[in-house]
């Protein structure tokens, strides 16, 4: 295992008697799969930031990860936040450990950017975004598909009022996981660690989406059942919500089907329609055709909807960047704390409704 030695931060680096801001440098906590989405996007933005260091309860797979990507193991989480030149971190744990990992980072003073999702529970989020606040520190909460120019191209059509009144907006997310999957990690499908089955693990990505598309949602009402997977959590489920801006939709996931099917998201005004596969624009059928040059319609070609492993790594890439950028000059994420909020809170209102079979009001957090 390589010692670390720690030196100054690399903001405050000099170079010929002048200071210059430097790579940002940024530890990884958690060396499982995703954790190689994080380091190739960092190894992309050499000159901006550099993975100084990993770190795992596991240290086998810390030394193992950090040979592939030529960097240091740190001890433990403490050692990592406790050193200089560690200025950033990308949390990569399973869910249920994400909130300790960004409280003790926030405290640290590191900036942070953590998978999906924030937290698991109401009583970790409100101490998360009561530490993140007070800290001052940059946070970003991995939702990466709000990154694509699919994606920011209907945000503009839909801000731009290009499809009219919205009249439903649907997300319907059919993927498989097979027993295999869960049984190779104890916390997979498990309510204290996995937070969730379907809806809070893949199906995530998704209800951030609408979030983000359609505006916050008001209240929800949904059926969830355990069918499929000999899991603790949910394998299927489905949700009628309606909006804060007066439509209604559907949110639909599930690990159970054979084979899986692309992420299906369907938006629906009195103007027009707009719907995507994944991140791919298949139907744009709106009642004005202006601004549609930059239109293109193309088949998904990558989803994780089988695989977990099957996404491109160019999400992650423009959401490092993206947290880079704002780290260096106090901008703000295109998907914060707020936002990594706001989709647990839907989907923790979800899971009530389902529980109580009856309709849950969800109260939007607002930083």
């Amino acid at each position: 295992m390589t010692m670390t030695v720690c030196s100054l931060s690399a903001e405050t680096r000099q170079a010929g008697g002048v200071f210059k801001m430097a790579e940002i440098g940024f530890g990884i906590i958690g060396c499982g799969v995703i954790a190689d989405f994080h380091a190739n996007a960092l190894a992309a933005l050499a000159g901006k930031a550099r993975l100084a260091g990993v770190c795992d309860v596991m240290p086998e797979s810390a030394r193992r990860f950090a040979e592939k990507h030529k960097t240091r193991v740190f001890a433990s989480e403490k050692e990592m936040l406790a050193c200089p030149e560690i200025e950033a971190v990308c949390i990569c744990t399973p869910s249920g450990y994400h909130s300790a990992s960004v409280i003790n980072a926030a405290r640290a003073g590191k900036h942070i950017v953590c998978e999906k999702p924030l937290a698991i529970n109401k009583a970790q989020l409100d101490e998360v975004c009561s530490v993140c606040e007070k800290s001052g520190v940059c946070v970003s909460v991995i939702s990466q598909n709000r990154y694509a120019d699919s994606i920011r191209r209907v945000k503009t059509a839909l801000e731009e009022g290009l499809l009219g009144k919205l009249v439903c907006a649907d997300i319907y997310m059919k993927y498989h996981r097979s027993q295999e999957y869960y049984d190779s990690g104890a916390w997979r499908g498990t309510l204290a660690v996995d937070g969730g089955g379907a809806l809070m693990n893949q199906g995530i990505h998704g209800v951030d989406l609408l979030l983000y598309l359609a505006g916050d949602i008001k209240s929800v009402y949904a059926v969830a059942k355990t069918r499929s997977r000999n899991i603790e959590v949910e394998d299927m489920l489905s949700a009628v919500v309606e909006y804060e801006n007066g439509a209604t939709g559907v949110i639909q996931a599930t690990t159970a089907v054979f084979p899986g099917y692309p992420r299906r998201l369907e938006l629906n005004g009195d103007r027009g329609t707009v719907i995507l596969n994944e991140t791919s624009i298949v139907r744009w059928d709106l009642e004005t055709s202006a601004n549609e040059e930059d239109i293109v319609l193309m088949p998904m070609f990558q989803s994780g909807c089988s695989t977990p492993t099957a996404i491109s790594g160019d999400g992650h890439l423009r959401q490092l960047a993206d947290a880079v950028e704002c780290i260096r000059t106090g901008a703000s994420p295109l998907s914060g704390l707020a936002d990594g909020r706001r989709a647990v809170d839907v989907i923790l209102a979800i899971y009530e409704s389902a529980k109580n079979g009856k309709r849950v009001e969800v109260r939007p957090y607002r930083a």
